[in-house]
């Protein structure tokens, strides 16, 4: 949210919290959050990881009709050019217009040179057919997997490094990891991105605090305007929370539902979606689990981007403008917060940014990467 005033006391934390809460009853309102520069960015996006070959052009186009207003992209998902011919198509039949679009992209982690950003977002740009996204943010703080060598795009598999996918393997079938090169170096590089308006508005993803504090204390002028972490009832991130409105930088929540079908799913892990609290919750208000815990991300100020490729799973993460939880139960959802993080790619934990250490065993070794197979 964009701090209002220029009082010398005026807060962006409080003003923040004001605008979240004048929101909640105007439904309207509640669709959209404007980010520190002014951008406005829709509240719910449509993710798309996951989303297989053949089912993400479909899925936006239900979600278009169905009231969404933005979509979260990334080229290491494999699906741009598949969303890219989609909305071409929208564009150049008068159905839809640019700006009334958000499109959310991503630079990967094997692009993180200076010289190797701007080769990544151009490369969305073509395969997604326009001429610039609304938001752009690193995907991970960490360069790994990367060889630093050259820009990695278009091929979103493993593969040995000679093959330059955006998935290089060593010998050993472990990541190659860039572990020269640092994400500040990489933040200068999107701050020129901005400045060119090639992204109407910049941030970061899967970043810790003290890893954002150290972007804030290097910026050359552009601060991040959002952060896209992992964050659902089971782990609600309160302190980073309070970071980011401290410092005006918007709170985006991926996997806001859990992330049950992940190909890194570990056994025993509690399901969200099955949470008996959570569904007495929705029971009042006749509403799904899923429809509740989206509610919550928006009453807290925290904007979501669930993936589906379920027309009516679709449209009925988008039914949550008419109703409002209590306060009663935004405080039973608490309780719910046991700090379990669903996706911690451990893979790529032998680069000294690896966000997530704190989170692995004291004897942690580092795994093989996860297979992630070419293409047909």
């Amino acid at each position: 949210f964009a701090a209002s005033g220029s009082d010398f006391f005026s807060f962006p934390c409080l003003n923040n919290m004001a605008a979240a809460k004048r929101k909640q009853s105007d439904p309207e309102a509640a669709k959209f959050v404007t980010l520190s520069n002014g951008v406005k960015m829709p509240t719910i996006l449509l993710g798309t990881w996951k989303s297989p070959p053949g089912k993400a052009a479909e899925a936006l186009k239900v979600a278009l009709e169905a009231g969404y207003r933005g979509i979260d992209c990334a080229n290491d998902y494999g699906n741009e050019p598949e969303i890219g011919k989609t909305l071409k198509q929208l564009l150049e039949s008068g159905k839809l217009k640019r700006e009334d679009i958000f499109i959310q992209a991503k630079l990967w982690n094997s692009n993180h040179r200076k010289e190797h950003v701007r080769a990544d977002l151009i490369a969305t740009l073509e395969d997604l057919n326009i001429s610039y996204v609304d938001s752009f943010v690193v995907h991970w703080p960490q360069a790994c997997p990367a060889t630093g060598t050259d820009a990695l795009i278009r091929k979103a598999y493993t593969a040995p490094a000679e093959e330059k996918s955006m998935f290089p393997l060593a010998a050993d079938g472990r990541y190659v990891s860039d572990n020269e090169c640092h994400f500040v170096e990489t933040w200068h590089a999107m701050e020129e991105l901005y400045e060119e308006g090639l992204a109407k508005a910049i941030g970061l993803s899967n970043f810790n605090i003290a890893q954002i504090r150290e972007v804030l204390d290097n910026v050359k002028k552009h601060k991040p305007m959002l952060l896209q972490n992992e964050c659902h009832p089971y782990l609600q991130l309160k302190d980073l929370r309070d970071f980011c409105i401290t410092h005006d930088i918007h709170l985006q929540a991926y996997s806001p539902l859990g992330s049950k079908d992940r190909p890194s799913a570990r056994a025993g892990e509690p399901e969200l979606m099955e949470d008996e609290r959570i569904k007495a919750i929705g029971a009042k208000y006749h509403k799904t689990v899923a429809q509740v815990v989206l509610r919550w991300h928006m009453q807290r100020g925290v904007s979501a981007c669930p993936k589906s490729v379920t027309p009516s799973r679709i449209k009925e993460n988008f039914e949550i403008w008419d109703f409002e939880l209590t306060p009663e139960d935004m405080a039973e959802f608490d309780r719910f917060n046991i700090g379990h993080r669903f996706l911690l790619w451990s893979q790529t934990a032998m680069h000294p940014d690896y966000p997530f250490k704190d989170d692995l065993p004291r004897d942690f070794v580092v795994p093989t990467a996860l297979a992630i197979p070419k293409p047909k």
